[in-house]
């Protein structure tokens, strides 16, 4: 009787930066710190109960080089590998999964990621080694592949070109709680919590909205069963985790649903310090005070512009200044901090750059953030929006990646928010990882 379990590997490939693949996005982290990759996380789950023998590396996290990664990945020498790929890094994947295939010429390989989801013709011809690609990382599209079954979120290489197909027509995404060997293989931290150890979960997939620099919405928007986030929530503190990040593009965004949530989350009796990512005009009164009593300690909102004409017409995200400013406000109240998400230079009038910078850092004066995120425009898989903003900032990358490199080290030097972090320092760890924090916002360039 052959015993032998099919031996399945969940791979981030190495990187010489850290970077993130996964969530059909790819770039170059903004800290030093690490973030579970959510594809990867997922897919865990519909292998755990099956006959499959499962391992993961992430070579990103270890700062493995490739011949170390290919030498743990020869010590578990697995039949099939999962992996991610990223746009922003597909010539360099490519060569790694070359020489990955070389060194083990009967190992199938899958792959997982932005170019899979939005390109997958221009992957194939990249990576010529890959038998296929999964479309859809909260379906077990890969599974029912391994398993003899055909399934439309995984596209073969051998398969015709197609067009594309529309999303599930199912309005909730479900997979299994995931395998708890993930979750405790990596020691992935994030500054905010009294425990920098944290477990990743989400509430809803995708996004509703359809704003014009973001591909996320192209991915559909389906919501996931409350009964089942409980679980989730029961398997993360069994596990002990203390921390929580609610990895939903946007959260929040059926206020009565979420709501029923924070209702359901209460009665559960698990306490977590949890952060989030939404939308400044999706938050009132009620729902930041029934946040904060079921523990979220941090809210990222999704600013991105200090110029309403810009937000509106340009970027099709028609948020007032005075939602803004009042989201801040009422974060500010009940005790949960803030993170301004901004893209650098997305106003409609070309002023001169200072102007601009003043201009930014006035608005942030302003709302009164206790974190920034600046990003820098790029186009992303699957956007083909032509506007002359996203243009001007295309052709002048290289001076607004200066500006906010110069804006964050201008912000977090600053004694008011030096003196807030300090007086958030509750353990030893959270010193550790705010201390290596800054240390790489001083070296950065």
């Amino acid at each position: 009787m052959n015993n032998h379990k099919h031996k399945l590997l969940l791979l981030n490939p190495p990187s010489v930066k850290p970077v993130f693949r996964d969530c059909y996005c790819s770039g170059t982290s903004k800290g030093t710190f690490f973030i579970h990759p959510l594809d990867l996380q997922i897919q865990s789950g519909f292998f755990s109960q099956t006959e499959f023998e499962l391992e993961f590396i992430d070579a990103v996290c270890e700062r493995l080089s490739p011949a170390k990664t290919l030498g743990k990945i020869g010590k578990f020498a697995p039949d099939t590998i999962l992996s991610l790929v990223g746009e922003t890094f597909l010539k360099d994947d490519a060569a790694f999964f070359s020489q990955l295939k070389s060194a083990f010429p009967p190992v199938r390989l899958f792959l997982s990621g932005d170019t899979a989801k939005f390109s997958p013709e221009k992957l194939f011809r990249n990576v010529p080694e890959a038998e296929g690609l999964l479309t859809d990382f909260s379906s077990p599209g890969l599974l029912e592949h391994l398993t003899g079954r055909s399934s439309a979120n995984l596209r073969v290489s051998t398969s015709n070109p197609e067009p594309r197909t529309p999303n599930s027509v199912s309005k909730y995404v479900e997979y299994p709680i995931p395998w708890a060997g993930f979750m405790q293989k990596y020691p992935y931290q994030l500054p905010f919590f009294n425990d920098p150890r944290y477990y990743s979960i989400i509430a809803s997939f995708g996004c509703p909205y359809q704003c014009r620099y973001c591909n996320t919405h192209l991915i559909g928007y389906r919501t996931r069963k409350i009964e089942h986030f409980m679980e989730e929530l029961h398997f993360a503190f069994a596990s002990g985790f203390k921390s929580l990040y609610v990895r939903d593009a946007t959260f929040m965004v059926d206020k009565e649903r979420t709501l029923r949530l924070f209702e359901e989350w209460k009665k559960t009796g698990l306490h977590f310090q949890w952060i989030c990512f939404t939308r400044p005009d999706l938050i009132d009164e009620e729902l930041v005070a029934k946040a904060s009593s079921v523990g979220c300690c941090l809210m990222m909102l999704g600013v991105e512009s200090f110029d309403e004409d810009c937000l509106k017409n340009n970027m099709s995200r028609s948020i007032s200044l005075t939602s803004i400013r009042n989201a801040f406000r009422l974060l500010r109240k009940y005790g949960i901090r803030s993170a301004a998400q901004m893209m650098i230079g997305m106003r409609r009038n070309f002023q001169n750059i200072s102007d601009y910078e003043e201009n930014l850092r006035r608005f942030l004066r302003n709302i009164d953030p206790d974190y920034i995120s600046l990003s820098v425009f790029f186009r992303r898989p699957g956007i083909e929006a032509v506007d002359p903003i996203f243009t001007h900032i295309e052709s002048n990358e290289k001076l607004y990646k200066t500006l906010a490199v110069r804006i964050n080290r201008i912000f977090y030097f600053h004694p008011r928010t030096l003196g807030r972090q300090i007086h958030l320092i509750r353990t030893p760890k959270q010193f550790a990882l705010l201390f290596k924090i800054a240390a790489g916002l001083i070296m950065r360039r």
